[in-house]
């Protein structure tokens, strides 16, 4: 079922792909950032590859991810879903905003700083805020469509499965730790973002 649209709809389907294409970038650099650095590993942390030798491609990654947030956002607005929509579109904005933080943080703090027991203190406060975006939007998302509300369902059921999972971190090491849940993360963006640009089309003339 399609819900009714504001106006500007080119507009608004042109902000879902270019948030899409943003999305997807990130784990591109990210992946390109880790292949040419031959120090770095899938088990290193994820913040080292920020201030490894092609580290400002990385830290271009994460402004991506944030601004694709901001952006599907700001889209969403176009759905009328609830009263909990609102909420959840400015938690998912936090999200954006949040990311931009971890780029700089991740870029400008020092090696000790990063290795330290409150290194991954801003990824906590992100992980918190997605969480909470993803439980909000769900009953609009439902709403929009059935089949988007179930892939946004499954990824909120994998995000919390992956709070417990912090315990295996000794096991498979932080690195891939933090790599499955930002596989998770991107794959639920890049998903809301192709979903949405799929429902935000104009109605057909009476």
């Amino acid at each position: 079922m399609q819900l009714p649209l504001v106006s500007a709809l080119p507009a608004v389907n042109t902000m879902f792909r270019i948030a899409f294409v943003l999305a997807l970038t990130t784990p591109l650099l990210h992946g390109v950032v880790l292949y040419s650095d031959d120090g770095l590993g899938v088990f290193d942390p994820v913040s080292g590859l920020s201030q490894a030798s092609w580290g400002a491609l990385h830290t271009a990654g994460l402004v991506c991810f944030g601004l694709a947030q901001v952006l599907l956002a700001h889209g969403l607005g176009a759905f009328g879903t609830g009263w909990l929509w609102p909420y959840g579109r400015a938690v998912l904005g936090a999200c954006g905003v949040t990311t931009f933080y971890v780029a700089y943080y991740f870029s400008t703090a020092d090696q000790q700083g990063l290795q330290g027991p409150g290194a991954n203190d801003p990824l906590w406060i992100v992980a918190c805020l997605v969480g909470l975006a993803m439980g909000a939007l769900q009953p609009g998302i439902g709403r929009m469509a059935n089949g988007l509300g179930r892939f946004n369902g499954l990824c909120l059921v994998l995000w919390i499965l992956l709070i417990p999972a912090v315990l295996l971190v000794d096991v498979i090491s932080i690195g891939v730790y933090e790599r499955l849940v930002g596989a998770v993360y991107c794959v639920w963006v890049a998903g809301l973002c192709l979903g949405a640009g799929h429902f935000a089309k104009p109605a057909s003339p009476q």
